[in-house]
């Protein structure tokens, strides 16, 4: 277990005496694809670390659509917020793909939390987060080109895996309007597709854009 711990970001460089404290209050499970970890307003005593594959986190609408609202990948943690806050989960989390995930009981890990390095780690993680939703609530004064390159440039990891009707749905737009701003894009040389990601090829271009 100790050796599947050190791949999560929040477990780095942390000695294995105690590494070994946590394993002893840790399980490690495989769901597959499109297996959901928990739902919006379950109380589990649990947080999550990912050892393998991605995960979702997410809402749904009055018709049980799904609104992606962040997406995790190897090394991220995630149901930490809630369980410090002790609140219930406040999304639902289900994976993209076969994924190992490592479950962490909360209330024996708490006692490490407001020590250092678990507590300047978890402040960064969330002022990041908080970094991100203040940008991210930005988009709401573009029109539909400029929220796609907006995101290019200050969430490409957005671009990374996620299939495009998730991200039209986050973007506020629909999933064909977000393909044709992508072609065009692609076709002008400023993006292109690499191994199921999009990546930026010319930031100039794209920064041009934002500022037309």
């Amino acid at each position: 277990m100790i050796h599947k711990l050190k791949k999560i970001s929040l477990f780095f460089n942390i000695e294995d005496s105690l590494l070994e404290e946590i394993s002893s209050f840790s399980f490690i499970k495989t769901y597959l694809k499109n297996e959901i970890i928990f739902f919006e307003g379950e109380e589990k005593r649990y947080f999550y670390g990912i050892v393998k594959g991605q995960i979702l986190m997410y809402d749904t609408d009055l018709k049980g659509n799904i609104i992606p609202k962040n997406q995790f990948g190897c090394g991220d943690i995630f149901g930490l917020i809630s369980k410090i806050q002790n609140k219930p989960y406040c999304l639902n989390a289900k994976t993209e793909e076969e994924s190992k995930i490592i479950a962490i009981d909360y209330e024996k890990f708490q006692k490490h939390i407001s020590t250092p390095p678990f507590s300047d780690r978890i402040i960064k993680m969330l002022s990041n987060q908080i970094m991100q939703e203040i940008e991210f609530n930005k988009l709401q004064k573009f029109d539909a080109t400029k929220r796609v390159i907006y995101t290019l440039l200050n969430f490409p990891q957005k671009f990374v895996r996620k299939k495009k009707y998730m991200l039209a749905n986050e973007l506020g737009m629909s999933a064909e309007t977000l393909s044709r701003i992508l072609s065009k894009l692609k076709n002008k040389g400023i993006i292109c597709y690499c191994e199921k990601s999009i990546k930026v090829i010319d930031y100039q271009r794209l920064r041009e854009y934002i500022n037309a």
